[in-house]
C-alpha cells in the first residue's frame, strides 16, 4: 500500500485503521516465514504501545505480536515478551512463532536497534538489525506529532535540533528497505508543520509528503477525504460533539487553590458512581505523587490513584492483560464493562460498575483509551489547543456522551474562551452548586 497520513478526531478508531489492514494481509501469510516482512509500531509512551499491542493480539495471527517495553534483541524470542495471552492473543498447538508486529515506544524500539552510549552494544546485533530494517513492510508513527520534531516556523534555529528516536529508525527503514516500508502515520493534530517533518523523515521533498486521510466526524458522511497533490485541508479535527465542556473559574492561581477547587467539584460529583480523570497540565507545575497526597489528605472518594500506577503489571503480559480491561479490548465489539458481573443480564449501561478517580499528567494522556469514562477534570490551563484536543477527547469517544471541567484561574478562563472558535467549542461557563446537576 501507499503511505498516508492519517487525520481524524480521537476516539474515531484510528488505531483499527491501521491495524486491521496488516493484521489481514498477515492472515494471508500465515504460512510465510519472517523473510516476509515485519510491521513496526511506535508511540510516545510505553502505555499506549501496551494498549495498541493488546488490541493487535486480538485481530493478529497467533504469536504474532510482540510488546517491546524495554529495549531488547528483537529477532530473539523471549516468552516473556510475548504479547499473546488466553483472553485475548492466542497460542499455536506448536509454540510461539516468529512475531511480524513489533510494538513499543519510540525510544525502546531505537534503543533495541542501535544501543546507546551506556550499552557495549546493540541488544539486536548489527547484521540482525538490519536484516530486520531491510525487511520493515510497515512502520507505524502513532500520535505522530508527539514523535517527531514539528517546527511551528520554517526559520533556522541556532541549536542543533537532535533526531528524534522515531525519526531514526523510520529513516532507517526507508533507507535499507530501498524505499519500499509503507509509512503510516497517524495523529488528531495534523499541520503543515507536520506534514514538512514526515517527508524530511522520508527523505522526500517536502512537497511529496504522504497523502492525508482525513476522517469524517460523522455517521451521514462517513467517506473519507484525501487530500490531493498541493491542496490544502483545514482544520477539520475537532472535539467531537460527544463531549461537553465547562469551566469553572478559581479566584487565585497557585496550585494548591486550583487542587482544592477541582476536589471540591469531585466532591460534588460524588452523588453517584463515576470514572474521573484527572489532569495535570504541564503549567500547574504540580507532580501526580503530590497531587494524589493532597487528594487524600482532602478526604476524596474514592482514593484516587495514579493512571500509570493503576495500569502498570509485573510483566509485559500482564500490563497488556490490564489495559484490555481497563480500554475494552478484550475482544473486537465488546465492552469490558458490559461484560462485568456488575452489569445487568441485558448488558445495558444503567450499571457501570464502580466509580473511580486516577490523576495524571497532560504529557501522559496521548491516545489511551478509557472505557466508560463519564468525566475529565483538567486542572490548570493546557499547554495549548491541540493538547487540549487531545485530553478533551478522552472522554465521549465512540458515541458515548462525556463531560470536561477545566478548573483554571479567572484569567486563564479568559484564555480559554479565545479558543472556542479554533477548536469549534463552546466553553460553558459551570458554578459549583451546578456542577452535581451534570449528566
Amino acid at each position: 500500500g501507499e503511505s498516508s497520513l492519517l487525520y481524524a478526531e480521537t476516539g474515531s478508531g484510528k488505531t483499527l485503521a491501521y491495524l486491521l489492514p496488516i493484521t489481514e494481509q498477515l492472515w494471508l501469510e500465515i504460512d510465510e516465514d519472517e523473510s516476509a516482512g515485519f510491521a513496526v509500531i511506535m508511540t510516545p509512551t510505553r502505555e499506549l504501545a501496551a494498549q495498541v499491542a493488546g488490541i493487535a493480539t486480538v485481530l493478529a495471527p497467533p504469536g504474532s505480536v510482540r510488546l517491546v517495553s524495554h529495549p531488547t534483541n528483537l529477532l530473539s524470542d523471549p516468552t516473556k515478551d510475548r504479547g499473546d495471552l488466553p483472553t485475548g492473543g492466542r497460542m499455536t498447538e506448536d509454540g510461539l512463532q516468529q512475531p511480524r508486529i513489533f510494538v513499543g515506544s519510540a525510544k525502546a524500539m531505537m534503543v533495541s536497534l542501535f544501543g546507546n552510549k551506556k550499552m557495549p552494544a546493540p541488544p539486536t546485533s548489527k547484521p540482525e538489525a538490519k536484516f530486520f530494517l531491510q525487511n520493515t513492510r510497515w512502520v507505524v508513527l502513532d500520535e505522530v506529532d508527539r514523535l517527531l520534531n514539528v517546527k511551528k516556523t520554517r526559520a533556522k534555529t541556532k541549536n542543533k535540533v537532535h533526531e528524534k528516536p522515531a525519526a531514526i529508525v523510520t529513516s532507517s527503514a526507508m533507507r535499507l528497505s530501498l524505499g519500499e516500508s509503507q509509512i503510516i502515520a497517524a495523529s488528531a493534530t495534523v499541520g503543515r508543520p507536520l506534514k514538512r517533518e514526515l517527508a524530511r523523515v522520508m527523505g522526500l521533498p517536502p512537497q511529496d509528503c504522504p497523502p492525508v486521510i482525513r476522517g469524517s466526524a460523522t455517521e451521514e458522511d462517513a467517506s473519507p477525504v484525501v487530500q490531493v497533490e498541493g491542496q490544502h485541508i483545514g482544520r477539520a479535527v475537532t472535539i467531537p460533539d460527544t463531549v461537553r465542556n465547562y469551566v469553572t473559574a478559581v479566584e487565585g492561581s497557585s496550585p494548591g487553590k486550583l487542587l482544592t477547587s477541582a476536589f471540591f467539584v469531585m466532591k460534588a460529583l460524588s452523588d453517584r458512581p463515576r470514572k474521573i480523570l484527572v489532569v495535570l497540565t504541564r503549567n500547574l507545575d504540580l507532580s501526580t505523587k503530590n497531587a494524589i497526597g493532597a487528594l487524600k489528605h482532602f478526604g476524596c472518594k474514592p482514593e484516587p490513584k495514579s493512571l500509570l500506577d493503576a495500569l502498570e503489571a509485573d510483566g509485559t503480559d500482564q500490563m497488556i492483560e490490564v489495559f484490555r480491561e481497563v480500554s475494552g479490548a478484550k475482544g473486537v465489539g465488546e465492552s469490558y464493562f458490559n461484560a462485568s458481573p456488575s452489569d445487568g443480564e441485558d448488558g445495558s449501561e444503567d450499571d457501570v460498575g464502580d466509580g473511580y478517580v486516577l490523576v495524571t499528567g497532560e504529557d501522559t494522556i496521548r491516545g489511551l483509551h478509557l472505557d466508560g469514562l463519564d468525566v475529565v477534570i483538567v486542572v490548570g490551563r493546557p499547554a495549548g489547543p491541540d493538547e487540549y484536543t487531545h485530553i478533551a477527547g478522552r472522554t465521549g469517544r465512540a458515541g458515548r456522551n462525556g463531560n470536561v471541567i477545566n478548573v483554571v484561574s479567572n484569567e486563564n478562563a479568559a484564555g480559554l474562551k479565545s479558543w472556542e472558535k479554533m477548536l469549534n467549542v463552546d466553553f460553558l461557563q459551570l458554578d459549583m452548586d451546578d456542577v452535581a446537576t451534570l449528566d
